[in-house]
């Protein structure tokens, strides 16, 4: 399948987070392709010296360590791993037909989605090129779980083809995903639309009366 073209100028033009080593999903790749190498050295090892005797003491030790012992510790760093990765930019747009006009618009010089200024302005919370998760994912373990599920049911969609154009949210975005970064931030407290007459933000935002998109662009500007 051809290269999208959003995708390629996101890889061809860079980002800070592929820019400089290190990162938790970094170590994490390191990590568990050093553990697979092991396991697999180790296989040939035991073949090697105990060809034959595979059941003796030594060779035993080199079984237990090759598929007990370092398969138990790949698990959970390759599960971190996954979690981290499916975090990024890139691979949301990896589902070229669906994804490709979203990753455009992110990716579009100039762009006025909400999508496309918190990209290019670098806003994101934790690590520059996770921008898709944090706005979709609601706060903690509860929320990187539910939006998990809902990525499982969307890669299914996608890899059947049950899925229709343009792609539509099963439900809107709550305002709590867009105050749960921008509530304590200086500039949306010093927008006196945004506070009530006592200083603190309007209830009305609050419990959602007043939408953020009443005011601001929405989050994708894509064509139907």
């Amino acid at each position: 399948m051809p290269q999208p073209e959003g995708l390629l100028k996101f890889l061809q033009a860079g980002h800070p987070a592929q820019e400089q080593w290190g990162s938790w999903l970094d170590w994490g790749i390191l990590l568990c392709l050093l553990l697979c190498l092991a396991i697999v050295a180790l296989i040939v090892v035991s073949r090697t010296l105990y060809r034959g005797r595979l059941t003796e003491g030594g060779a035993r030790l080199f079984h237990l360590l090759a598929l007990g012992i370092l398969p138990l510790l790949l698990v959970p760093f390759a599960n971190f791993t996954v979690m981290e990765y499916t975090k990024q930019v890139n691979f949301c747009g990896s589902c070229h037909l669906a994804m490709q006009p979203y990753l455009d618009d992110m990716l579009k010089p100039g762009g006025q989605s909400l999508s496309s200024l918190h990209y290019q302005d670098r806003f994101a919370p934790t690590q520059p090129g996770t921008e898709c998760y944090e706005c979709h994912a609601d706060y903690g373990v509860h929320g990187t779980f539910v939006v998990k599920l809902q990525g499982l049911h969307d890669a299914y969609s996608y890899l059947t083809g049950s899925y229709s154009l343009p792609i539509k949210l099963r439900k809107p975005l709550s305002d709590g995903l867009c105050l749960k970064c921008h509530q304590q931030a200086k500039p949306f407290l010093s927008q006196t639309l945004h506070l009530d007459k006592n200083g603190n933000v309007s209830p009305l935002i609050l419990n959602g009366t007043i939408r953020c998109e009443m005011c601001h662009p929405s989050g994708h500007m894509v064509n139907g």
